[in-house]
């Protein structure tokens, strides 16, 4: 996969677009596929800070980010709150204590999407031609995003994906892959 480093990064000079889609044979092997999935959403947060520094996103910028919105992240939370908690809860012993956690995760996902719909509603309410403008609570919205989710893909990354890799067979890897394929309309 490639993705915009300078944008990854959060650095200056950040090209015009914040990931590239992830390569569907990346399917074949969920917790990697939900891991680089992980690095698209840094990456967009990365971009929401850089549109918030520019104060506009430019249109085909803006219909990327609705896009990817849409339907990638919606696609990312079902592949967590399907396959990925559910799987883990399973296979999770009482000491790992994770159904907490995980109920944490899944109301995240919700106040998440609230924000994705103001995002949303952000970047197609546009009036003519050329860049969308920010004002200061566009701008407040994003950088709200942004730090929500960092903290967010931490305890994703931090607690459940590391459990995940030790906690999970190969047959529960296989069933993922194959559900996950199912979703995202990719071959078996």
């Amino acid at each position: 996969m490639i993705i915009d480093e300078a944008a990854a990064a959060g650095g200056e000079g950040a090209g015009k677009t914040f990931a590239a889609p992830i390569p569907a044979a990346l399917l074949d092997t969920p917790l990697e596929y939900i891991l680089v999935d992980h690095v698209r959403q840094r990456s967009l947060c990365a971009a929401f800070r850089r549109f918030t520094r520019q104060g506009y996103i430019d249109r085909a910028e803006a219909d990327a980010v609705v896009a990817y919105l849409r339907r990638d992240v919606d696609l990312h939370h079902r592949d967590e709150e399907e396959d990925l908690f559910p799987s883990l809860l399973r296979r999770a012993p009482l000491e790992d204590d994770l159904g907490a956690t995980l109920a944490r995760l899944v109301a995240d996902h919700r106040q998440l999407r609230t924000m994705i719909e103001a995002i949303i509603t952000v970047l197609t309410n546009r009036a003519g031609p050329g860049p969308v403008r920010l004002g200061p609570a566009a701008r407040k919205l994003l950088l709200t995003y942004a730090a929500s989710e960092h903290h967010h893909l931490a305890a994703e990354n931090g607690i459940v994906l590391a459990i995940a890799r030790v906690r999970l067979t190969r047959g529960d890897l296989s069933a993922m892959s194959a559900t996950m394929k199912d979703r995202h309309g990719a071959a078996a």
